[in-house]
């Protein structure tokens, strides 16, 4: 677990620092880090599910530089009372480069304000998972949303397997996300609902046939550091309901669970 500790600071130290040589304004144009505390229990009650109440801790980070953005997560999660069996580190990467910006040519048509490739890493450690993931996202430019994506990524599966006591090792993927963050206001109260939709194709692995997957996180966030302190920006709270359709790419094993969400921002 120490090991797991230090890879995850490594590679969190690597995708705050700023991509692009010169200075640090140019590099690194704006930046929002996040710590996040979700809890719940699912709905259903099956294998895939976990038992007991689910916490989860996030850190996130998103950023963006002259020549594009930058965005990382670590989850850390465990179940009350599930032992071992529920308790995970679990992290992804993903670097955009803006072909806009590098080409310095305005690449735009329709609600598409922006397009580049986009990479990543996908990183489990209870699971021993390693997914390798090129694609391109199109900057969409919807009217009063913050920001909204459409990605595709081609998953590329690296893990070790069920013979080093893994999660089991599967067919490459495609894989389809829609993010996005929609702040409104209501009867003088500031928020927001965000988050990301994803559609995972069928493949094989090496239990048998897995069917496609749909996983959705939409949260409605409220500042109340706004609200209660006059402190905008650093303190919400709000609910994220999780949905999970084939778990895992397991039939059937159907995932709901609504959770309490407070988050405090850098």
């Amino acid at each position: 677990m120490h090991r797991c500790l230090r890879l995850l600071a490594t590679l969190c130290l690597i995708a705050t620092c700023p991509l692009a040589t010169g200075s640090n304004a140019d590099a690194q144009g704006w930046s929002v880090t996040e710590v996040q505390y979700q809890g719940g229990s699912a709905l259903q009650d099956h294998d895939v599910s976990p038992t007991g109440t689910q916490h989860l801790i996030t850190f996130q980070h998103a950023s963006g530089w002259n020549l594009g953005e930058n965005f990382f997560f670590v989850d850390m999660a465990c179940c009350s009372g599930a032992g071992d069996a529920n308790r995970e580190i679990y992290m992804e990467w993903y670097p955009f480069l803006s072909l806009g910006a590098i080409t310095g040519k305005e690449i735009a048509w329709g609600p598409i304000r922006g397009v580049g490739p986009l990479g990543g890493i996908n990183w489990g450690a209870q699971g021993k998972v390693l997914k390798i993931t090129p694609g391109f996202r199109l900057q969409l430019d919807l009217p009063g949303f913050a920001f909204a994506n459409l990605d595709y990524l081609y998953l590329v599966d690296r893990s070790a397997g069920l013979a080093e006591g893994g999660a089991p090792q599967s067919d490459n993927s495609h894989l389809i996300d829609f993010n996005w963050a929609l702040p409104f206001d209501i009867g003088g109260g500031a928020f927001s609902l965000e988050g990301h939709a994803e559609w995972q194709s069928k493949r094989n692995t090496e239990v048998g046939h897995a069917p496609y997957w749909i996983l959705m996180q939409p949260q409605l966030r409220l500042d109340v550091g706004k609200a209660l302190a006059g402190n905008p920006g650093r303190f919400f709270a709000g609910t994220e309901l999780h949905i999970w359709i084939n778990k895992f790419g397991f039939e059937d094993a159907d995932e709901v669970i609504p959770q309490f969400l407070a988050v405090f921002r850098f």
